[in-house]
């Protein structure tokens, strides 16, 4: 039986050489690969010198990362996976992880230590777990220490950060393997500031509630459409009413349907009926719009099971901002044409859009699809974990790179459901 052994690390030059020649004594490992992930120090330079397979991610991607391209490298039935840190490991000690596999008495062993527990595992994971899953009982839940057949590792979903020891073995324990713990004494890692730890921490609880489903788990980013969205009106007709630009705005989209100009033209065009305007002249018509029906209380919901939630639209800034504050909404989530002022707060008839109007996909002034990919990579979210709300033909580019897309009473058939509240949000979310 093949068996490879993956050693995520980063920064670890001063142990690096030592676990390597550790793992090399052992005579049932067949493969070393170390996942340089991103160091700045001499990892990889050391980890290469001993002649194994060294990969090596362009930046910090986290540990769940390199555990990943590790496991998507190997060959072996089964796979070792240590922690670079190590500075006391020896060959004996990493046999006894393997033996229960090679036996074929378990699908999952873990480390224990029978001394020295991680803060992180004291503090925070053992007191969780007896609160919240008392009938799970590891001595070392957190161990970076463990062995797995490969076949069950590529049927895990795990995130790339710290979460993922954590993420392995409850996904684990709900698919019925057979896990087993394996004290092989006391081990000793590098000492870590305790801003790592804090951040390692959060990490931690992140993924035990989302495993157990008390947080997002499949989804994890939802992306509103402004207009007949998440208010129920058009916010740009009733500026129009408003300020006695009607006629040209019905002007200007005839000749979008004649193909005569842009839809980024009718946005840059109507930005000069805002010239000379200030906040005070346009909050009368917020007055006039309306939340869709229980919104309020579907977005509190979303935000307690910590959904991200972010809103892309071709509506203008003042309104959308308005509104996304209300619902409390992160202004840095928010992407939409900005109105610009000068000194004194007055519109000056200019417009910014963070991304550029010229995508192939479509000629409106911000590519939906292009915010929505921005968005993603910022909040560290994949395609398939995200989901979009949108109402219309304006939102393709949207929902094209979106995981799943709810289209919201829209007139033509768009997107992968229909939904016709918002509720229902929260059905396809959870």
């Amino acid at each position: 039986m093949k068996i490879s052994c993956v050693i995520p690390a980063f920064n670890e030059e001063s142990t690096i050489i030592s676990l390597i020649r550790n793992v090399k004594k052992v005579e049932s490992i067949n493969e070393i690969i170390v996942v340089d992930d991103g160091s700045a120090d001499n990892t990889y330079n050391f980890a290469k010198s001993e002649n194994v397979t060294v990969l090596k991610h362009s930046k910090n991607k986290g540990k769940g990362a390199s555990i990943k391209t590790g496991a998507a490298y190997a060959s072996g039935e089964i796979i070792l996976f240590l922690d670079a840190d190590l500075s006391n490991i020896s060959p004996k000690k990493i046999a006894s992880l393997l033996q229960p596999l090679e036996n074929d008495d378990a699908d999952l062993v873990k480390a224990s230590f029978s001394r020295a527990r991680g803060r992180v595992t004291e503090l925070v994971v053992k007191p969780l777990f007896q609160v919240i899953m008392p009938f799970l009982n590891f001595n070392q839940p957190l161990s970076g220490q463990f062995a797995i057949k490969s076949y069950l590792m590529k049927e895990l979903a795990i995130d790339d950060k710290w979460g993922v020891d954590i993420q392995i073995l409850l996904q684990s324990v709900k698919k019925g393997l057979r896990i087993m713990e394996v004290d092989i004494g006391k081990l000793i890692h590098k000492k870590q500031p305790i801003e790592n730890l804090a951040i390692m921490s959060e990490q931690v609880i992140k993924s035990i509630l989302s495993e157990i489903g008390m947080i997002a788990n499949k989804h994890k980013l939802i992306i509103f459409d402004f207009d007949k969205t998440l208010i129920q009106e058009s916010s740009i007709e009733f500026f129009a009413s408003q300020f006695g630009f009607t006629k040209t705005l019905n002007d200007l989209r005839y000749k979008y349907r004649q193909h005569i100009i842009r839809d980024s033209e009718i946005t840059l065009t109507l930005a000069q009926f805002f010239k000379g305007k200030t906040d005070a002249d346009l909050k009368p018509v917020y007055g006039k719009l309306h939340l869709q029906d229980n919104l309020i209380k579907v977005i509190e919901r979303l935000k307690k099971r910590r959904y991200e939630l972010a809103v892309v639209s071709h509506a203008f800034s003042p309104v959308v901002f308005y509104f996304t504050e209300l619902l409390g909404i992160p202004k840095e989530n928010v992407i939409c044409p900005v109105l610009l002022k000068n000194k004194k707060g007055v519109y000056n008839g200019e417009v910014l859009a963070k991304t550029h109007h010229n995508a192939s996909c479509c000629d409106n002034i911000i590519c939906k699809g292009d915010a929505a990919t921005e968005l993603m990579a910022k909040l560290d979210v994949k395609p398939e974990e995200c989901i979009a709300v949108g109402d219309g033909r304006s939102d393709e580019c949207l929902f094209r790179v979106s995981g799943l897309a709810l289209a919201y009473k829209p007139a033509q058939k768009i997107g992968d459901i229909t939904i016709s509240h918002m509720s229902e949000i929260l059905i396809y979310a959870e």
